[in-house]
Protein backbone atom coordinates (compact mmCIF):
# COMPACT_ATOMS: atom_id res chain seq x y z
CA UNK A 1 0.00 0.00 0.00
CA UNK A 2 1.32 3.06 -0.91
CA UNK A 3 0.50 6.51 1.48
CA UNK A 4 -0.95 9.60 -0.59
CA UNK A 5 1.63 12.46 0.49
CA UNK A 6 -1.07 14.62 0.93
CA UNK A 7 -3.06 12.42 3.70
CA UNK A 8 -1.60 14.61 6.77
CA UNK A 9 -2.99 17.64 5.96
CA UNK A 10 -6.86 18.71 6.85
CA UNK A 11 -9.23 20.49 4.61
CA UNK A 12 -12.18 21.96 5.48
CA UNK A 13 -13.66 25.40 6.33
CA UNK A 14 -14.00 26.37 9.65
CA UNK A 15 -17.56 27.50 11.51
CA UNK A 16 -17.41 30.30 13.50
CA UNK A 17 -19.90 29.93 16.22
CA UNK A 18 -21.38 32.86 18.33
CA UNK A 19 -20.82 32.98 22.09
CA UNK A 20 -24.09 33.56 24.18
CA UNK A 21 -23.69 34.18 28.05
CA UNK A 22 -27.14 32.74 29.46
CA UNK A 23 -25.54 32.02 33.11
CA UNK A 24 -24.43 34.41 35.66
CA UNK A 25 -23.13 32.48 38.42
CA UNK A 26 -24.10 34.29 41.87
CA UNK A 27 -22.14 33.72 45.27
CA UNK A 28 -25.34 32.65 47.45
CA UNK A 29 -23.58 31.82 50.43
CA UNK A 30 -25.21 32.93 53.41
CA UNK A 31 -23.60 36.46 54.92
CA UNK A 32 -22.83 36.14 57.82
CA UNK A 33 -22.41 39.68 60.01
CA UNK A 34 -19.69 40.18 62.27
CA UNK A 35 -20.09 42.23 65.52
CA UNK A 36 -17.64 44.68 65.81
CA UNK A 37 -16.19 44.98 69.45
CA UNK A 38 -16.83 47.79 71.49
CA UNK A 39 -13.09 48.00 72.31
CA UNK A 40 -12.35 50.45 69.53
CA UNK A 41 -15.67 52.80 70.40
CA UNK A 42 -14.78 53.02 73.97
CA UNK A 43 -10.82 53.99 73.90
CA UNK A 44 -11.97 56.38 71.12
CA UNK A 45 -14.48 57.90 73.63
CA UNK A 46 -12.03 58.27 76.09
CA UNK A 47 -9.11 59.74 73.45
CA UNK A 48 -11.66 62.54 72.72
CA UNK A 49 -12.45 63.09 76.43
CA UNK A 50 -8.76 63.48 77.55
CA UNK A 51 -7.80 65.63 74.11
CA UNK A 52 -11.06 67.67 75.07
CA UNK A 53 -9.25 68.14 78.40
CA UNK A 54 -6.06 68.89 77.03
CA UNK A 55 -7.35 71.64 75.17
CA UNK A 56 -9.63 73.23 77.50
CA UNK A 57 -6.78 73.54 79.58
CA UNK A 58 -4.12 75.14 76.77
CA UNK A 59 -4.86 78.93 77.99
CA UNK A 60 -4.16 77.95 81.57
CA UNK A 61 -0.65 77.91 80.11
CA UNK A 62 -0.70 81.37 80.11
CA UNK A 63 -1.68 81.98 83.68
CA UNK A 64 1.56 82.96 86.39
CA UNK A 65 0.58 81.13 89.42
CA UNK A 66 3.13 81.79 91.35
CA UNK A 67 6.20 79.22 90.81
CA UNK A 68 9.06 79.66 92.46
CA UNK A 69 12.31 77.66 92.40
CA UNK A 70 14.07 76.08 94.85
CA UNK A 71 15.66 79.56 96.44
CA UNK A 72 11.94 81.00 96.25
CA UNK A 73 12.62 82.99 93.51
CA UNK A 74 9.76 83.53 91.01
CA UNK A 75 10.03 81.83 87.89
CA UNK A 76 8.50 83.47 84.77
CA UNK A 77 8.72 81.09 81.30
CA UNK A 78 10.37 82.34 77.97
CA UNK A 79 7.89 83.58 75.71
CA UNK A 80 9.22 80.80 73.21
CA UNK A 81 8.53 77.81 76.02
CA UNK A 82 4.59 79.15 76.00
CA UNK A 83 4.39 79.27 72.12
CA UNK A 84 5.89 76.07 71.83
CA UNK A 85 3.86 74.57 74.47
CA UNK A 86 0.99 75.94 73.48
CA UNK A 87 1.10 75.09 69.09
CA UNK A 88 1.87 71.45 69.85
CA UNK A 89 -0.87 71.31 72.87
CA UNK A 90 -3.54 72.48 70.56
CA UNK A 91 -2.33 70.47 68.16
CA UNK A 92 -2.02 67.26 69.95
CA UNK A 93 -5.13 67.78 71.48
CA UNK A 94 -6.96 68.45 68.53
CA UNK A 95 -5.36 65.07 66.47
CA UNK A 96 -6.34 63.28 69.19
CA UNK A 97 -10.14 64.34 69.21
CA UNK A 98 -10.10 64.11 65.22
CA UNK A 99 -8.11 60.43 65.79
CA UNK A 100 -11.18 59.76 68.74
CA UNK A 101 -13.77 60.02 66.50
CA UNK A 102 -12.74 58.51 63.59
CA UNK A 103 -11.45 55.12 65.90
CA UNK A 104 -15.45 55.63 67.02
CA UNK A 105 -16.48 55.06 64.19
CA UNK A 106 -13.89 51.68 63.65
CA UNK A 107 -11.63 53.47 61.16
CA UNK A 108 -8.07 52.18 61.25
CA UNK A 109 -6.69 56.06 59.97
CA UNK A 110 -7.98 57.60 63.50
CA UNK A 111 -5.73 55.08 65.66
CA UNK A 112 -2.57 56.48 63.27
CA UNK A 113 -4.03 59.81 63.62
CA UNK A 114 -3.57 59.40 67.56
CA UNK A 115 -0.24 57.70 67.17
CA UNK A 116 0.79 61.41 65.20
CA UNK A 117 -0.58 63.30 68.28
CA UNK A 118 1.82 61.04 70.56
CA UNK A 119 4.34 62.41 68.69
CA UNK A 120 3.83 65.35 68.56
CA UNK A 121 3.08 65.80 71.76
CA UNK A 122 6.33 64.25 72.54
CA UNK A 123 8.97 66.20 70.62
CA UNK A 124 6.50 69.24 71.87
CA UNK A 125 7.76 68.27 74.79
CA UNK A 126 11.01 67.57 74.50
CA UNK A 127 11.24 71.38 72.80
CA UNK A 128 9.57 72.83 75.52
CA UNK A 129 11.96 71.33 78.22
CA UNK A 130 14.84 71.84 76.41
CA UNK A 131 13.79 75.79 76.45
CA UNK A 132 12.56 75.66 79.99
CA UNK A 133 15.90 74.09 81.19
CA UNK A 134 18.13 76.43 79.42
CA UNK A 135 16.44 79.88 80.29
CA UNK A 136 15.55 78.56 84.36
CA UNK A 137 17.93 76.27 85.34
CA UNK A 138 20.71 78.80 83.80
CA UNK A 139 22.93 76.03 82.29
CA UNK A 140 22.52 74.37 78.89
CA UNK A 141 24.08 71.26 80.73
CA UNK A 142 20.86 71.16 82.94
CA UNK A 143 18.35 71.72 80.29
CA UNK A 144 20.04 68.76 78.04
CA UNK A 145 20.06 66.89 81.06
CA UNK A 146 15.93 67.65 81.86
CA UNK A 147 15.32 66.87 77.89
CA UNK A 148 16.83 63.81 78.22
CA UNK A 149 14.81 62.54 80.99
CA UNK A 150 12.11 63.81 79.58
CA UNK A 151 12.47 62.11 76.51
CA UNK A 152 13.52 59.00 78.23
CA UNK A 153 9.95 58.85 80.45
CA UNK A 154 8.01 60.03 77.63
CA UNK A 155 8.96 57.12 75.47
CA UNK A 156 7.68 54.75 77.78
CA UNK A 157 4.48 56.53 79.04
CA UNK A 158 3.57 56.98 74.73
CA UNK A 159 4.48 53.34 74.35
CA UNK A 160 1.78 52.15 77.13
CA UNK A 161 -0.81 54.59 75.50
CA UNK A 162 0.09 53.54 72.31
CA UNK A 163 -0.54 49.75 73.73
CA UNK A 164 -3.97 50.59 74.74
CA UNK A 165 -4.86 52.73 71.92
CA UNK A 166 -3.58 49.82 69.73
CA UNK A 167 -6.17 47.02 71.35
CA UNK A 168 -8.70 47.22 68.38
CA UNK A 169 -5.57 46.09 65.88
CA UNK A 170 -4.81 43.57 68.33
CA UNK A 171 -8.11 41.72 68.34
CA UNK A 172 -8.88 39.46 65.77
CA UNK A 173 -12.55 40.75 65.55
CA UNK A 174 -12.25 44.13 66.01
CA UNK A 175 -14.09 44.95 63.14
CA UNK A 176 -11.75 48.23 62.20
CA UNK A 177 -12.24 48.97 58.39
Amino acid sequence: MEEDPDSNMLSGTPVTQEVVQQTVFVNQAPVLPVQKNKAAEVIGWLVIIWSGFILLMQPLQFLDLGATDINGNPISYPTSYLVVAVLTGLTASIMGIIGGWKMTKYEKQGIWIIFGSFAVNWVGGLLANSIVGDEIMGSAEAGAGLTVMSGFCGVFCYAICGLIVAIPLMLSDGGME
